[in-house]
């Protein structure tokens, strides 16, 4: 994937969780809409840059610290669209650069970074 050096999520030194808030982007498409899982893409409403998007929740039934984690992958073309759109969650962590968004069971705040920067 291409760097999105345009964007104001990639020329931020530090991310903090608000810098993903819903309301920076522009929803385009919805691929799956679950309760804990989904998948989307966005657009930046800063530059235009457009990010696949993945929401990962896991049950923790036995104390309910539900791990979160989300995906955002910069993406240019249909193609690239298509290809995330077959893999799996766990396939989708070799794809670089890409944003992530993690709140683990045992985290006391999510952690935001830019992977493959």
């Amino acid at each position: 994937m291409k760097k999105p050096t345009q964007c104001i999520l990639w020329k931020k030194d530090m991310l903090i969780p608000q810098d993903l808030h819903y309301e920076n982007f522009d929803l385009i498409e919805t691929f799956e809409d679950d309760s804990h899982f989904s998948r989307q893409l966005l657009k930046c409403k800063e530059c235009g840059q457009r990010y696949f998007k993945e929401f990962y929740e896991q049950i923790d039934w036995i104390n309910g610290n539900d791990p979160q984690y989300r995906t955002y992958i910069p993406v240019e073309t249909n193609e690239e669209i298509e290809i995330l759109k077959k893999s799996s969650q766990f396939e989708l962590l070799q794809f670089v650069p890409r944003l992530q968004d993690d709140f683990p069971e045992d985290a006391k705040n999510r952690t935001v970074r830019w992977m493959g920067k």
